[in-house]
This record gives C-alpha cells, structure tokens and sequence, in this order.
C-alpha cells in the first residue's frame, strides 16, 4: 500500500541530495476564450448577441435582484451566483441553434439583461414562447421595449415557421404588461390562479403576437 501523499512528500525530501533544488510550480496550460460574439442585433440604445464567458461577472451582478427573482419561475436563481451565470452561458450557447442571448449598452460595457425563446413542441410547433428580464439598474429607460420589439422581428425574419411568439407575465407584473403592450403583443386572457410562487397563489396573463403583427405579413 503507498503512502499518503504527505508521507510519500516528507520521504522524497529526506532522501534527496541536499544540494537538489526545490521544485518550482509549472504554469499550467489555459484554453484561450473563443472571441466574442457579433450582435445578432444592434438597437439604438442597445444591442443583442450570444453571451461570451467573459461576461459571466457582469450577468451574476446584473442578474442577483430579488426584484427580477419574484417575476420568474422558480427555475430562476436567487440569490444567483457567478457559477450560475457560468451555468447558464454554457446551457444556452450549447442550443442548436441559440435561442437565448444577453442585452448590452452599445459600447459592450454594461450587462443589461437577458432575452431568449422557447420553441413550443407537438401541435404547438409553430408558436415560440419569448422572455427576458432587465436589470434594475437599467429600469426606466425603455430598454425593455426597445429589446423586444427588435428580438421579435429578429425571431419572425429568422424562423420562418414561426407564426407566434408567446409570452405570460404574472397579472402582478403591470411593468411587465405594459412592455409586451407597447412591443404589440395583445392580452389574449387569463389564467386564474394558476400559479404558486413564494407562498402566493397568483393569475397569470397571456399575450401574443402574430407573424404578420410584427413583419406586416399577409396572413
């Protein structure tokens, strides 16, 4: 049986020339980050694109709000970690292809949020469920509406099958509310207490948007 590490460590240093330098650390090797991103968008006051590793700093800081937590589904992290965000940039740059990506200042400085879809699956293949969240530090500004509209063209120009995005939003969340609004999603109804969140039975609200809503389609 070989010695504990230790031991084997204490015997090699007893028995060596005492003339034998001491061995000095190797630097380990390191696999170069692959280059960030082009937007897949880029608004007036803000752009779009796949998350890179490096920003998984900035999201952890942007995204740790108790305010953004509670307008979430439960799979949404609180308090949420620098290994959460290295998480979720790792499950969402692994899709094929991509559907959820981070919102930046112009400049690429600043962490301002997330924006993604789901693709809905059986009958409901051609509807995409669409979310995102704004960091409050960013609140106020009208970013919220700026990224949707524009991610919304995006999603309907880049999957052509899609005819729907879907959102639901908390009936508590008005913000909320008023921002699919003003991106042209209608208020298609309500799901009365449908949802358990935080020891709180709550409604949930649906809103849609049409292919032809946002691109001007035919139907």
């Amino acid at each position: 049986m070989a010695a504990p590490e230790e031991d084997q460590h204490k015997d090699t240093a007893t028995m060596a020339p005492s003339s034998q330098p001491e061995p000095q650390p190797q630097p380990q090797p390191t696999t170069p980050l692959p280059p960030v991103p082009a937007p897949i968008l880029t608004l007036a006051n803000c752009l779009i694109r796949a998350y890179h590793p490096s920003d998984a700093e900035k999201m952890a800081m942007a995204a740790n709000s108790l305010d953004i937590a509670k307008n979430m589904r439960n799979t949404y992290p609180y308090p949420y970690t620098l290994e959460n965000a290295h998480y979720w940039i790792n499950f969402a740059n692994s899709a094929s292809p991509v559907l959820n990506f981070g919102i930046y200042s112009p400049d690429q400085d600043n962490f301002l949020g997330g924006i993604g879809l789901r693709a809905g699956a059986d009958i409901e293949c051609r509807t995409y469920e669409v979310g995102y969240w704004i960091a409050p530090a960013a609140w106020g500004r009208g970013l919220a509406t700026e990224a949707l509209k524009g991610f919304c063209r995006w999603a309907f120009e880049t999957f052509g099958g899609v005819l729907r995005l879907e959102a639901s939003v908390f009936a508590t969340n008005e913000a909320s509310s008023r921002v699919l609004g003003k991106a042209g999603f209608m208020h298609e109804g309500t799901r009365r207490r449908a949802v358990w969140k935080s020891g709180e039975v709550l409604d949930i609200k649906i809103f849609g948007l049409l292919r032809e809503e946002c691109l001007g389609e035919a139907k």
